[in-house]
């Protein structure tokens, strides 16, 4: 039957291979960009892990951390759109998936700088000693942009390695498939926090009170991020209609409003207070503000 279908159809086994297990997107312009996206993260990676082992960090201010987070982040942007591939040239360039992902990866690192990293910082008494002075609500700027890198390389990994799964798995039950995709997503995220975690810990400018802490709970506790974030970056362009930029936004923003609820409540089971120097917020017995709102 189904040789038949194909001689009838000479597109038909064409569709039967693309429907099949894969890793890579079967859309020409998201397929270039996953592979441009992991190639450039070798590249970074290569080079920040040389600028770890040879301590190139030490003298650093301002300008040379800003240097470092422009150039692990800036050729995610720079590069497609210089020399987009021949799917990238025929639309208009709202309508590449390169600046969706850009732009959903940009919406939601910002979100977790700006209002996450205090959690850690008050949650998992994590803090950052780096010697700088541009700052945005306490949080080094520089680390906005290298965010960028890490997260445009978790989210590519991982929505190759869902994409996997999901084109894999045959079986007739739903939730044994939905089963398969949370402990997945569930290992995929723990492992991503604890990694990054592990291989910053040698940088003395990021540091945390209890290290066993910091990596099992606190691996746990990041990866909260992740848990939301990677199934839903997963479906930009993934079937169906491509999405809109707008509809791409509002994903990432509704993303970012999921994690700040689960982070929230995460505090609340925990127990923990976030506490200021001067004022006690959003503890089990006062509601007055948010920590990243606090003046």
């Amino acid at each position: 039957s189904n040789r038949l279908n194909s001689a009838a159809d000479p597109m038909a086994s064409k569709r039967e291979h693309l429907s099949g297990p894969r890793w890579l997107s079967s859309r020409p312009g998201k397929r270039w960009a996953e592979v441009f996206f992991l190639q450039w993260s070798v590249g970074w990676i290569l080079i920040f892990g040389l600028i770890v082992a040879f301590k190139v960090y030490e003298p650093l201010r301002d300008t040379g951390y800003m240097i470092i987070g422009l150039g692990v982040s800036l050729p995610f942007v720079v590069y497609p759109a210089l020399f987009p591939s021949m799917t990238d040239k025929q639309i208009p360039w709202y309508d590449r998936y390169w600046v969706k992902a850009n732009v959903w990866v940009g919406i939601f690192g910002f979100v977790g700088n700006y209002f996450w990293t205090h959690y850690f910082y008050k949650v998992l008494h994590a803090k950052y000693t780096f010697p700088v002075e541009i700052q945005l609500n306490e949080v080094p700027f520089f680390l906005y942009l290298i965010t960028h890198a890490y997260f445009m390389s978790y989210h590519t990994a991982t929505t190759i390695v869902l994409r996997r799964y999901w084109t894999s798995v045959r079986s007739d039950s739903a939730l044994v498939r939905a089963l398969g995709s949370i402990v997945l997503v569930f290992s995929l995220s723990v492992f991503t926090a604890f990694m990054e975690t592990f291989t910053i810990s040698e940088v003395p400018y990021y540091s945390h009170d209890d290290k066993f802490m910091m990596y099992t709970v606190g691996s746990i506790f990041y990866g909260i991020y992740f848990y939301v974030s990677f199934p839903m970056f997963a479906r930009i362009d993934e079937s169906g209609k491509n999405w809109s930029l707008s509809r791409t936004a509002i994903d990432s923003l509704g993303a970012a409003m999921l994690v700040s609820i689960i982070l929230d409540l995460t505090r609340l089971v925990m127990n923990t207070s976030l506490v200021s120097e001067n004022l006690s917020i959003l503890s089990a017995t006062t509601t007055d503000q948010f920590p990243f709102l606090a003046q």
